[in-house]
């Protein structure tokens, strides 16, 4: 006795297959849906992030006032060398060739290195078409002023710059300076602000008692293990974050 399969007609069949393709295209469209509101909500998030700007260390001061760190090397974008004072524990700057600066309004002649303090600070103040940045600042990190350990007393070798910006700030009677201290992230944090504001507040006294004027040196500011400019994981690094910065507030 044989047994009979019935086949599909093709009628059936085409049936078969509508059927399939009226669940499937529901389907599709939704998963088509999904996507787009996943790439959606994806590129949104992106911008947000982009807006943020990913934080600015060198970073950023005024966000250094709030503090952008925005310093010989963001706003110049010089590029730093130097090395490790074993010895002292200071970041020595490698300061660059040579070059003579004359100052306006009879204010004399610098000669100083390229990479130093002196030279941008006098190469923003020439620029005309360098605008004063108010959120970030306009920060230059002293490359020769430094403190005897643990305090707020300069080095002896910290005067020679120090007289260079009193010679600026002369030249350039409508520019007004805010000096910045920091320190590295050792020790304690509460201590290392109160040290950053005392050594901010001896090289502002210092600057006026070789000659600056009140109404130039304007204010003086300690903000402690924040806004580091290298990494405080290494020594190098830690020593480059102990420093003072002077920021252009006027020019």
């Amino acid at each position: 006795m044989s047994v009979h399969h019935d086949e599909a007609t093709p009628v059936q069949q085409q049936d078969s297959m509508s059927g399939g393709l009226k669940i499937l295209l529901p389907v599709l469209l939704l998963c088509l849906i999904a996507a787009g509101i996943f790439y959606m909500t994806r590129g949104s998030g992106d911008a947000g992030h982009d807006a943020h700007g990913g934080h600015d260390s060198t970073a950023t001061h005024e966000n250094h006032d709030q503090h952008g760190a925005a310093t010989a090397h963001e706003g110049a974008a010089t590029h730093v060398t130097g090395k490790l004072d074993t010895l002292t524990g200071d970041f020595i700057y490698d300061l660059g060739e040579n070059v003579e600066i004359e100052l306006p309004n009879n204010g004399g002649k610098l000669t100083v290195g390229k990479n130093s303090t002196e030279y941008q600070l006098v190469q923003f103040l020439n620029n005309k078409s360098a605008a004063l940045d108010t959120v970030k600042g306009n920060w230059f990190e002293f490359t020769n002023v430094r403190f005897k350990s643990g305090g707020a007393e300069l080095t002896e070798g910290s005067e020679a710059q120090l007289k260079n910006l009193v010679a600026i700030a002369k030249a350039y009677p409508a520019a007004q300076f805010k000096i910045g201290g920091y320190t590295d992230n050792s020790g304690d944090k509460a201590k290392n602000l109160a040290l950053s504001q005392k050594r901010a507040d001896a090289v502002a006294a210092k600057a006026k008692g070789l000659g600056a004027a009140a109404t130039s040196i304007i204010s003086a500011e300690g903000y402690g293990i924040e806004h580091p400019i290298a990494d405080n994981a290494t020594a190098e690094g830690r020593a480059q974050n102990r420093r003072v910065a002077v920021n252009v507030k006027a020019k």
